[in-house]
């Protein structure tokens, strides 16, 4: 205790004999000291790493982030591996697993079609009012001049340019893309579709009066309507889709009991065909692309109310043979057929809750597999688990499946937020 009174003595006198300039140069430099001390002890106890250098997995091997080669190989060329955050390897190619479902627009696209050349997209833009490409190289292209805004559907001709739109306003309108020439349709026509050669349109016209209902045909420019079928109160039982055979323009159907229909398909010249019996509610169908079947789904109890898919035989005198269930738990809305009509494509949920059957909509956060089925042999096979580096396989519902002519690559659209992605085949 002496000696540090004796330092701290000796330390005062020797400040009280600096001049006043001296005491403040020996005052900055404490304070400059202790500041230089603070920092490093700051430094050490919150800004140096408590922990050993970051390293990341690549290939097995843990390597330092710090230490990383210039060229790394052997880098599991065409396979995505996301371990280090937890999520599923997957591959670019589809083989049965996990595939990347790579997002190709990343906003709103609706009414999405396969364009003319069989090998890109086009769809509509409800922010803009225009209809857009996506060409091969992945670049959005603008279809057009026209901007219609409040589209709710286009129904598109089979080579994509044509479309006719149903406004929100209640307005139709017949669009042609290649001569930027527009068609105004009557207000009372609904469920649109194309005839075989695009030079036509199939239509219900659903007036006012029940006795002015048909099921009917036109000309593209609305000119030349024709009355096929005597709609009245059965409106909402009849699926206006034109058979690319261009034997029948829909298909009728109604109850036998609770759980039975019977469907017949409407003949373009009045035909009576062939009724054919199928089991369940909720029947949706697509023609194959011959016309020579039709894919249907319906649900029942038995499935949780879930739609099943089914095949059957529709083209004159074999009109209700070989019906039967591919034994897949889809709807039709989530199925596609290749060119020729041999093979459809069919997102398949996983796991889905009851009643997907009867409200879609609880479908669109369920993860699903992509399903190849030979509709002759009824044989499926999984093609692909989609997913992507974010979200590993728990991806948003698919719709709008769409595959290229040469079968290479299927697009889908996201049924929650829009978004296109593509899966290479």
């Amino acid at each position: 205790m002496n000696y540090l009174r004796d330092v701290i003595v000796n330390i005062t006198t020797w400040v009280e004999d600096l001049t006043e300039t001296q005491r403040r140069i020996v005052l900055a430099t404490g304070i400059l000291l202790m500041a230089a001390i603070l920092g490093v002890i700051i430094f050490w106890l919150f800004f140096k790493p408590l922990l050993p250098e970051p390293t990341v997995n690549i290939n097995g091997q843990l390597i330092n982030v710090n230490q990383l080669p210039e060229i790394i190989n052997n880098a599991n060329r065409g396979v995505i591996n996301d371990n280090v955050a937890g999520l599923p390897t997957f591959t670019e190619t589809a083989n049965g697993g996990n595939t990347l479902a790579q997002v190709i627009y990343n906003n709103d696209a609706q009414n999405v079609v396969l364009s003319g050349d069989g090998d890109t997209v086009q769809y509509y833009d409800a922010a803009t009012g225009r209809f857009y490409r996506i060409d091969a190289n992945g670049n959005v292209v603008q279809l057009g001049e026209a901007v219609f805004k409040g589209v709710e559907q286009a129904t598109w001709s089979h080579d994509a340019n044509k479309a006719v739109l149903e406004l929100q306003d209640g307005f139709n309108i017949l669009y042609d893309f290649e001569r930027d020439q527009q068609y105004t349709l009557h207000e009372d026509m609904q469920e649109f579709d194309f005839s075989p050669t695009d030079d036509q349109i199939s239509f219900k016209f659903m007036a006012d009066n029940p006795q002015d209902r048909w099921l009917g045909t036109a000309n593209i420019d609305g000119s030349g309507a024709l009355g096929i079928e005597p709609l009245g109160e059965n409106g909402d039982r009849v699926l206006a889709e034109w058979s690319p055979s261009g034997q029948a323009i829909g298909a009728y159907s109604e109850f036998i009991d609770a759980d039975t229909k019977k469907v017949i398909p409407i003949g373009l010249k009045g035909e009576n065909f062939k009724d054919f019996i199928v089991e369940g509610r909720g029947f949706n169908y697509q023609w194959s692309n011959n016309g020579r079947q039709m894919l249907y789904s319906t649900y029942t109890a038995e499935n949780n109310y879930n739609s099943t898919l089914h095949i059957v035989d529709a083209y004159g005198d074999t009109i209700g043979d070989n019906n039967k269930s591919l034994n897949l738990n889809t709807s039709v809305d989530k199925c596609t057929f290749n060119k020729v009509g041999s093979t459809v494509y069919c997102a398949v949920p996983v796991n889905p809750p009851a009643g997907g059957g009867i409200a879609p909509s609880l479908l669109n956060n369920v993860p699903h597999d992509i399903y190849k089925i030979d509709i002759h042999q009824g044989i499926a096979v999984k093609l692909a688990t989609p997913a992507d580096p974010i979200a590993g396989t728990n991806l948003n519902g698919p719709t709008d499946l769409l595959v290229t002519d040469n079968e290479d690559v299927l697009y889908y659209r996201e049924a929650n937020t829009g978004r296109l992605r593509r899966i290479v085949l």
